[in-house]
């Protein structure tokens, strides 16, 4: 009997200063090469289909430090490598990795937003198959035309009947099979598996859960839209089974991955009231973060079901507070909208802030906003400051492959040439195009946002150099801090509840019991306290991580590559 195939997944490393990224710390896996390689984690053909994931890796490795993958493939040999592409500051990993397995005779494939808008890069670059748009239907049919008698034979002339895919014929010359209908139905798919990922270093951070793909929304800057169209979504009853089954395995924390999880209002509030109920039935302690627009403010209902199944924090991209530069994106709201939904919610969930600094104006009839860099920073701080927003992530715009950002800074010629700026850079870290057309100063743009963060997260001289690591905070709140900001968080929810009452009782026409007026403002207050030694707490945390971030920046060749960049610019003008 021949020995039938090993295939393996591979999640390549962030650059070193991309490590320093909050989002880097957070142990979680991608889902969608997880999916794909589910859908044949039982074919008949394979023998063990498994993942590593680089950037969470325990085993063995190289003598550069990095995962060891000829001791991977010495172990049990893979026939096919399997790569998720969708980051672009990963891709040069990628693409190193990728001619190693070609190396070691395993056929590549790689799939992910990076290599589905350039997909001739990557065929240049060590992988066999670019698989565009959603790769589960897909899989299963390159596995039937590449795996002939247990052996992988990279079959030119049945790729071209495979819809969906991009490759090279015999000559070297680009083939590309066009596009595949999309998934009608996800419930048709087998679920995510994230066992399937091997070497773990640590416990995932949070269980990712992707119950829907795709977005109604056109932002500028934003890939969903483009590769995965409008909106759709597995069965709720789906979702809550991820949501058990690794609730069952010990984990409390969960990130539903979903662009926007209220994107479906009436199925949002549903699977909310049944992870909710599952929670009370079987008392599970469960924490769950997900990514939403502004607009949930407007849904009662859905803030109450997003409370009862346990929704601490929401993820939302706020962008800008700056009108011009929302109306830039395409983001179909107001900063006034933006400030009183943001308000709301902050009275139920932690919010954590995702903003785009100093967005690039449009076209050569360009909007061109009235203030400079250091007038956008203030209404930056104002913003953050009235907003009640807990945490931030401010970055430099970032022109990704496949957005309409990136075309159209391509046809207005203000791409900073790969040379000088590569992938590894497109992290928002690093400025990728040039700003002069817009007025605006490359190097005062580009450090902006860190210095926005730096003074959020490690405060001004004093902070940094008397209250380091905030102890003078903890030693407050540990001593006299604690009934003061008890006492006036009671008063301002007391105050609050009182009003709220009266106007209640104005419109019913009756008496409310009295011991909430004095018990709803307690248990707030309470709430009010522990949410600011919460912020306290990740500030502190948020601080470090600040440190060794602005160092990886500092230590880069990217301040010599720019203004180097923008002398030849200036002499060619």
């Amino acid at each position: 009997m021949k020995e039938k195939l090993t295939i393996i997944g591979i999640i390549p490393q962030y650059p070193q200063h991309s490590q320093n990224n909050i989002y880097a710390k957070i142990k979680m896996p991608p889902v969608g090469i997880l999916s794909v390689m589910s859908q044949i984690n039982h074919h008949p053909q394979c023998r063990e289909v498994y993942a590593i994931d680089e950037n969470n890796y325990n085993g063995p490795l190289d003598y550069l430090g990095l995962p060891d993958h000829s001791f991977l493939q010495a172990r049990q040999p893979a026939q096919l490598a399997l790569f998720y592409g969708g980051m672009s500051n990963s891709i040069p990993r990628l693409f190193t990795v990728a001619r190693q397995y070609q190396g070691f005779g395993a056929i590549t494939i790689a799939g992910g937003s990076h290599v589905d808008a350039l997909p001739q890069e990557a065929l240049q670059s060590g992988i066999d198959i670019v698989v565009h748009g959603e790769g589960e239907e897909t899989i299963l049919e390159l596995l039937d035309v590449l795996v002939k008698d247990n052996s992988v034979i990279l079959n030119r002339a049945g790729l071209a009947r495979i819809k969906g895919i991009s490759f090279l014929d015999e000559t070297g010359g680009y083939v590309t099979t066009g596009k595949r209908e999309p998934i009608c139905n996800l419930n048709a798919l087998v679920e995510t598996d994230l066992t399937l990922v091997k070497f773990l270093k640590k416990r995932w951070s949070a269980i990712p859960i992707n119950r829907g793909r795709g977005c109604n929304y056109h932002c500028e800057f934003c890939v969903v839209n483009t590769q995965y169209g409008k909106y759709k979504s597995a069965s709720v009853e789906s979702a809550l089974r991820q949501v058990i089954k690794y609730a069952d395995m010990g984990y409390k924390d969960f990130f539903f991955t979903d662009d926007n999880f209220a994107q479906n209002p009436a199925e949002a509030i549903s699977l909310c009231r049944g992870i909710g109920d599952y929670k009370r039935k079987f008392r599970k302690k469960i924490s769950i973060i997900v990514q939403v627009r502004s607009e949930a403010a407007d849904d009662d209902e859905l803030i109450e079901a997003m409370r009862y199944a346990g929704v601490a924090m929401l993820a939302i991209g706020y962008e800008s507070p700056i009108n011009e530069e929302l109306r830039a994106m395409r983001k179909g709201v107001t900063v006034e909208e933006l400030s009183a939904r943001s308000q709301k919610l902050s009275d139920y969930f932690y919010l954590h802030g995702m903003f785009i600094f100093g967005y690039p104006a449009r076209g050569a009839g360009r909007e061109k906003p009235s203030f400079t860099i250091k007038e956008r920073a203030r209404y930056f701080k104002k913003f953050f400051k009235s907003s009640g927003i807990d945490t931030i992530q401010l970055l430099n715009a970032v022109p990704l492959p496949g957005s309409e950002l990136r075309a159209r800074l391509e046809s207005e010629g203000r791409l900073l040439p790969l040379s000088m700026v590569g992938w590894d850079k497109y992290d928002g870290l690093f400025l990728c195009y040039d700003p002069r057309p817009d007025g605006l100063d490359a190097f005062d743009l580009q450090n902006m946002p860190k210095m926005l963060m730096k003074k959020r997260y490690l405060g001004g001289f004093f902070s940094r150099k008397l209250n380091y690591g905030n102890w003078l905070n903890w030693v407050y709140i540990a001593t006299i801090g604690f009934p003061i900001q008890f006492l006036a968080f009671y008063i301002r929810r007391f105050v609050r509840n009182l009003q709220e009452k009266q106007r209640a009782r104005n419109i019913l026409q009756g008496a409310l019991p009295l011991h909430s007026i004095f018990t709803v403002p307690l248990v707030n207050a309470w709430g009010d306290v522990k949410r600011g030694w919460r912020n306290l707490l990740v500030k502190t945390y948020a601080g470090a991580i600040m440190k060794r971030w602005l160092k990886a920046y500092r230590d880069s060749d990217y301040n010599a590559n720019l203004q180097r960049l923008l002398k030849v610019g200036k002499k060619t003008g």
